[in-house]
């Protein structure tokens, strides 16, 4: 598809939603709400800040959008040691505000020694000895990464023992399969975890209800990934259409991305954490100024946007 006849396609769709203005800074209003992340006692804002919006960027830059965020409210910042410098980019301007925000932080490994290697490399960058929130990043097989996980020196035996000595104060895990993610909320009773809530592979694919079904069940609340993801890239975008920090093509659109944020945060969601693009995470920001439920009839205009696209993830 030639980026004119996309952006034709995108106006065309955008054309069924409701009127939204377009994103502006004086729309988004008061101090983002918070919501409590189940049990944890803790409080997330609803729109978090995802490191991949500061990776590479430079020092002014991501001191800029950090600054602006937490005027605007947003308390939860998360990253991760896969996530190139995002951390470095972070801990300067975060340090000083540790004890008023809520830190996460990932690791990719399943053993324990390469667990304790990202966790010691994360807190010294941030001049840490704790996190808020820690993850068992990016389940997406049962046996390579669940089972891998609690096994015998298993990246879930380091994580209990570091939750036990204080280090991480509530653990999680994010996944993209709906499989792994029920696995391994069957196999521990996780503090919380990150979870794609996007409206087109929930409402074409069926893929979510399940999880947050479960979730629900035993009581774990989600953080959404992916709230802000449109659909896969149409077969012959260019790579000059691309964003180098979305694998996906995100909503651009405010009308649709203001329906979106709404119609997830309508669900079992207590934050969504937008794209790594700024301009993506700072529309996401903007428009949270309007953030009531989404109505019946609106979910339907969603799901009739949703019946033309390319689902990011398959069936649920």
């Amino acid at each position: 598809m030639k980026r004119r006849e996309f952006i034709g396609t995108l106006a065309g769709s955008a054309a069924m939603l409701t009127a939204v203005p377009t994103a502006r800074p004086e729309d988004a209003g008061g101090a983002l709400p918070k919501r409590p992340l189940g049990t944890t006692g803790l409080s997330l804002s609803v729109i978090g800040f995802s490191g991949l919006v500061a990776r590479d960027s430079s020092p002014e830059a991501a001191d800029r959008i950090v600054g602006e965020s937490l005027e605007k409210g947003v308390n939860f910042f998360d990253a991760a040691a896969s996530y190139g410098n995002s951390e470095e980019m972070l801990a300067p301007i975060l340090r000083p505000h540790r004890k008023d925000i809520i830190l996460s932080s990932k690791t990719r490994e399943r053993t324990r020694e390469g667990a304790e290697r990202d966790f010691s490399r994360s807190c010294e960058i941030y001049s840490t000895d704790y996190f808020d929130l820690y993850l068992v990043h990016g389940i997406q097989d049962v046996a390579r990464d669940v089972d891998a996980a609690f096994s015998a020196g298993g990246v879930m035996e380091w994580a209990l023992e570091k939750r036990q000595a204080g280090g991480i104060h509530f653990l999680g895990f994010s996944a993209h399969s709906t499989e792994a993610a029920l696995a391994a909320l069957d196999r521990h009773p996780f503090d919380f975890f990150y979870f794609p809530i996007s409206y087109v592979p929930y409402l074409k694919a069926d893929f979510g209800p399940a999880v947050l079904a479960k979730a629900s069940e035993k009581s774990v609340p989600c953080v959404s990934l992916k709230s802000l993801a449109r659909q896969r890239w149409p077969e012959g975008s260019s790579k000059s259409d691309r964003c180098a920090k979305c694998w996906y093509q995100p909503i651009e659109d405010a009308a649709e991305a203001s329906l979106a944020i709404r119609w997830a945060l309508s669900q079992q969601v207590v934050s969504i954490l937008p794209p790594g693009e700024e301009q993506y995470y700072r529309m996401a920001l903007t428009l949270s100024g309007n953030l009531s439920p989404i109505t019946p009839e609106e979910t339907e205009r969603l799901r009739t946007l949703a019946a033309d696209m390319l689902p990011l993830f398959p069936r649920g």
